[in-house]
């Protein structure tokens, strides 16, 4: 009797058992919503130095404008601020573009701000140099631009081979052939970068420093951010579409792999 009892007991365990299983929902772990790499804030740096003066070797408004055109003006779903920074700032480490300009001042930096901008380069940073002519607006843009070898040109292109900065790597530019990626990234430019303020010059291409396989340093003698800082320029908008060309390069080999995230707007016209 008690084996049969214990039996019985058993079997009514079992079935309650079965029974409180069908009435529970079934434990599922759902799986993870892949989501697109996201972009956070980004900073573009413009460099302050030493002996350069404003609005003649450092352009004040040309970042914030060129930010400011890339928010109203893309689909580029990435929020971008301007700075101004100098070398010796260890936050400049974190720049998705470094801006530097100069038309006659002297480039006397220290040890650190050449360590800096060096380690910066060699990390994967990404640096806009120009040489700038600057000038009153009147009836167009001031002239001069356009000329290889002048001051600035031969200064910055001594301080990237320096030892501290790239040294040996410092030295292989190449000029950017139209057929680039960064003339059709966003904006296209199938003649090649605007050549608006160098009816006068010789110098018709942006020029390249490649480390590593990638663009570590684009340098232009074309007075381009002149243009980005003047509001009343004519054919200004082709100048600040290239800006947001090389911000697009400079975030691709950021993300290099990864889709950019834009929104679901319908991209400007003039592309």
């Amino acid at each position: 009797m008690y084996m049969r009892l214990l039996f019985l007991f058993g079997l009514v365990a079992r079935l309650a058992f079965a029974q409180e299983a069908e009435e529970r929902p079934d434990l599922s772990i759902p799986e993870p919503e892949r989501q697109p790499p996201s972009l956070h804030k980004f900073s573009i740096v413009a460099i302050d130095y030493q002996g350069a003066v404003n609005e003649r070797d450092v352009f004040l408004k040309a970042i914030p404008q060129l930010v400011s055109f890339l928010r109203e003006s893309t689909d580029i779903n990435a929020e971008v601020h301007s700075e101004r920074r100098p070398l010796f700032d260890e936050k400049i480490m974190d720049a998705l573009v470094l801006y530097m300009t100069g038309q006659d001042a002297q480039l006397r930096l220290s040890d650190i701000e050449k360590e800096n901008l060096g380690r910066y380069l060699r990390k994967g940073g990404f640096l806009f140099a120009e040489d700038v002519v600057s000038g009153v607006f009147q009836d167009g843009p001031p002239r001069g631009a356009g000329v290889v070898g002048t001051p600035f040109d031969r200064q910055f292109k001594a301080l990237l081979k320096d030892p501290l900065v790239l040294g040996n790597q410092g030295t292989h530019w190449q000029k950017i052939p139209t057929r680039h990626p960064i003339y059709t990234n966003y904006f296209d430019f199938l003649d090649g970068p605007p050549l608006s303020a160098t009816s006068n010059g010789n110098v018709s291409d942006l020029e390249m420093l490649e480390y590593r396989g990638r663009i570590a340093v684009i340098f232009s003698d074309l007075n381009i951010s002149w243009y980005w800082s003047t509001l009343m320029a004519d054919g200004r908008d082709r100048s600040l579409q290239l800006g947001v060309n090389l911000i697009v390069q400079a975030l691709a080999q950021r993300f290099a792999g990864s889709p950019l995230p834009t929104k679901s707007v319908p991209r400007p016209g003039g592309r």
